[in-house]
């Protein structure tokens, strides 16, 4: 019975809906405070019409920094970690895009997509989070790997 209610169980049925999006073209800092903001921890990038082209992560920007990706110094960051109440304007943001550090071509699926699909695609991708996209591509929920565990200890 258990495995005919997981199987019957489409994205929609667990995704959080209006996802907090990043706009093409923010900043670094500008990422980072919106994800502590909203308390998560990576969210779909989307261009100026709304539509999908990549998708962020706290992990993805820790990476790039301690792979050596981004060439800051530690007053840089320094202030990107730091508490924004603390910020007195004494150093200035050093520009980075999100379009430098963000993952093209996100894992995707439509909100009537089968929970076993989605969870097969985050294992293959190895991601914690697939976005869900209407028709013209325009994210309109997000299942993470903690929805689908959430799932399965209430099946």
């Amino acid at each position: 019975m258990k495995k005919e209610l997981q199987a019957a169980r489409l994205a929609r049925d667990i995704m959080s809906g209006e996802p907090v999006c990043v706009d093409l073209g923010m900043s670094v800092r500008e990422v980072w405070h919106l994800l502590e903001e909203n308390e998560i921890s990576g969210a779909p990038v989307v261009d100026g019409g709304g539509r999908l082209v990549g998708v962020v992560s706290r992990s993805d920007l820790i990476k790039k920094f301690s792979d050596g990706d981004m060439h800051l110094d530690g007053s840089t960051l320094i202030e990107l970690f730091g508490n924004e109440e603390e910020d007195d304007g004494a150093m200035p943001e050093r520009f980075v895009p999100v379009d430098d550090f963000m993952t093209p071509d996100p894992v995707t699926a439509s909100p009537t997509t089968p929970l076993h699909d989605v969870a097969a695609r985050m294992v293959a991708a190895r991601v914690h989070r697939v976005i869900i996209v209407d028709k013209e591509q325009i994210p309109v929920g997000i299942v993470t790997s903690l929805d689908m565990v959430k799932t399965l200890a209430d099946v």
